[in-house]
């Protein structure tokens, strides 16, 4: 009995879970007259994909998955670079105020984007960053920084300092060692990281909507323009968000086996 009510449990949140992926993919074939219909259909009864060839043929489209994969991207690379580098000096290093930066650091993550939006604002426009890809990056870079730091540093401790011990007397500089022997050792923890960086970054919505303009806007963006102040155009905006789910999860799947060991691991530290 105890198993079933489990099993029963997780099945429910299991459909719980899949239900709103599953009603916006079956919803991107449908017509607009069948997505108003009651009672609703589950499945398309006048399926079309002609909304998908639209999306994917306009250049406002492919502009903004081009401006989406650029600044997740950069947003995710530098941010595993600069914050590994962090998170190294915080677990390995010894020094004066060591533990009240770290906390430092975790409290950033506890402001509000909102309470940052004008500064931030401020600050691209006086450098002349305000609607560049630059920018944006900077924006994503400044929370998703912090999160790198708090999340490998728990890794790198888990790793021997013995090993990088070795290495030093083997002829590695200390960056070398992180290079080739920390990174590795912790690659798990290291992809983990970098999938959720690039994750947040790819669907961050507020910073882009106020710092980008028609050549650097983002899918996100893109999406929210469906909703004008007369209609919203959902034949429009299920298959849009349809394609901008694809390259996320064809990257988890693709590294889906460090994504699980990862988190295993760090559950346990």
């Amino acid at each position: 009995m105890k198993k079933l009510i489990t099993t029963l449990i997780s099945i429910s949140l299991i459909i719980y879970i899949l239900f709103p992926f599953f009603w916006l993919v079956i919803s991107s074939f449908k017509v607009p007259e069948e997505l108003f219909q009651k009672p609703p259909t589950w499945f398309p009864e006048k399926g079309t994909i002609e909304y998908y060839v639209d999306i994917i043929k306009s250049e406002d489209f492919q502009t903004a998955l081009l401006n989406s994969l650029i600044v997740a991207s950069f947003s995710t690379i530098i941010s595993l670079i600069l914050g590994t580098i962090a998170a190294y000096a915080f677990a390995r290093l010894k020094f004066r105020g060591k533990n009240m930066f770290f906390l430092t650091i975790l409290c950033t993550q506890m402001l509000p984007q909102m309470a940052l939006l004008i500064p931030l604002f401020v600050l691209m426009r006086t450098t002349g960053l305000l609607y560049t890809h630059t920018g944006l990056i900077f924006a994503s870079v400044t929370f998703s920084l912090p999160y790198v730091v708090w999340m490998f540093r728990s890794f790198i401790v888990s790793v021997p300092y013995d090993i990088e011990e070795a290495a030093r007397l083997d002829g590695c500089t200390k960056l070398e060692a992180i290079i080739k022997m920390v990174v590795p050792l912790s690659l798990p923890g290291f992809v983990t990281t970098g999938i959720f960086v690039f994750i947040g970054a790819w669907n961050e919505f507020l910073f882009a909507s106020i710092m980008s303009n028609s050549d650097t806007k983002t899918l996100p963006v893109r999406i929210a323009e469906y909703i004008g102040e007369e209609r919203v155009a959902y034949e429009l905006m299920f298959p849009t968000g349809v394609l901008a789910t694809i390259p996320v999860l064809i990257l988890v799947l693709i590294f889906q086996r460090y994504i699980i060991q990862g988190l295993t691991d760090g559950s346990v530290k």
